[in-house]
């Protein structure tokens, strides 16, 4: 028996036609083909821009009633009445539990920094000054990168340290404050080293402050009263001064003329 053996290849094969597809194509097949995973993406970016608003919004939120709280304790800090000492300390007390709220209820925002700093000033206000010397500790832990205030309140600590009787940590503040090349009070701590030397007696030490304080910043409201515990501290200092400064402008008085003869007669050689 035979077997008929087919042949295909009179058969014109066929070709498919190739179709570019346009980006824009691709990209609504790609959407098509995956609309589940395109539609919650869509929904995630909502969200998250959604969370985002809401957390810009209580932030605001948030600063808005800490500087509100703030105001009302300076104003409860600042609003002590003279011929009422009690009424002054109440007020006072007031104030600290108003800072401690805003730095526990609001921590991290601006008006907590500030508050940190004025709670130190009223533990100060009440003679707490290891209470004091811990809030201002904290804030110059928590904020250092602001070199200008943390000078200010590295001065206030040196003065709780002493204030608190510890005289070594408080020149250690001191000598921070100086070492702060950005600070803008160090005419006042110089001031403040130079009276604590007088208070204790070191008379050299504390002329050597107040020279180095009219030196240094000639132009501080500090200096003049510098100048004038100089020449209370040391006057024969200050009498050595203004001789020398006399000596010193009588000898140009007197080389003038010589200078005006010498220059005469060579002109007149010239002639």
């Amino acid at each position: 028996m035979g077997y008929k053996i087919k042949d295909n290849s009179s058969k014109s094969t066929e070709m498919e036609p190739v179709v570019a597809l346009s980006s824009k194509e691709q990209f609504l097949f790609f959407v098509e083909e995956h609309r589940g995973l395109v539609w919650g993406g869509i929904f995630l970016v909502i969200a998250v821009i959604g969370g985002i608003i809401t957390l810009n919004w209580l932030s605001h939120q948030k600063q808005d009633k800490a500087w509100e709280l703030e105001g009302q304790a300076q104003q409860a800090f600042l609003d002590r009445p003279l011929d009422d000492i009690e009424k002054g300390k109440k007020n006072i007390q007031q104030a600290e539990e108003m800072f401690r709220d805003i730095l526990e209820q609001y921590p991290g925002t601006p008006s907590a920094k500030i508050s940190s700093f004025l709670l130190g000033n009223s533990l100060m206000e009440t003679e707490n000054y290891e209470g004091a010397i811990q809030a201002y500790t904290s804030f110059v832990q928590d904020h250092a990168q602001d070199h200008v205030l943390v000078g200010l309140v590295q001065q206030r600590l040196g003065l709780a340290y002493l204030l608190n009787g510890n005289r070594e940590a408080a020149m250690s503040a001191f000598e921070a404050v100086m070492g702060n090349p950005h600070a803008l009070n160090k005419d006042q701590v110089l001031f403040e080293l130079a009276k604590l030397a007088e208070f204790e007696e070191k008379t050299d030490e504390a002329v050597k402050y107040y020279k180095q304080l009219m030196q240094d910043f000639p132009l501080s409201p500090f200096s003049s009263e510098a100048n004038l515990r100089v020449k209370v501290l040391a006057p024969e200092s200050e009498q050595e001064s203004v001789e020398t400064e006399a000596t010193t402008g009588s000898r140009v008085d007197q080389a003038t003329p010589e200078t005006q003869e010498d220059s005469s007669g060579e002109e007149g050689k010239k002639e």
